[in-house]
């Protein structure tokens, strides 16, 4: 579960009662990994938000290195994010 609280941003462990700060680029990522989206999918998502600011590429690396850290802190689950 994603909180926002200002301009932070909070991913909630319902299970493992943890809390991590995210920036907000970082959340959108999970609410896409947790709504089921593909990995290209989100990167197509923040593509379009962020327009021309950011090479597709990099956005890529970002999604993908952010969702690893997803899967590796236990946050959300291989499937959701194929």
């Amino acid at each position: 579960m994603v909180q926002q609280q200002q301009d932070a941003y909070f991913l909630l462990d319902t299970e493992g009662g943890e809390v991590f700060r995210v920036n907000e680029t970082a959340a959108r990522i999970f609410e896409l990994c947790r709504s089921g989206s593909t990995l290209e999918a989100a990167v197509d998502a923040l593509a379009s938000n962020l327009g021309a600011s950011a090479p597709r590429h990099e956005i890529a690396e970002d999604v993908q290195s952010t969702v690893a850290q997803f899967l590796e802190l236990g946050l959300c689950e291989a499937s959701g994010v194929s």
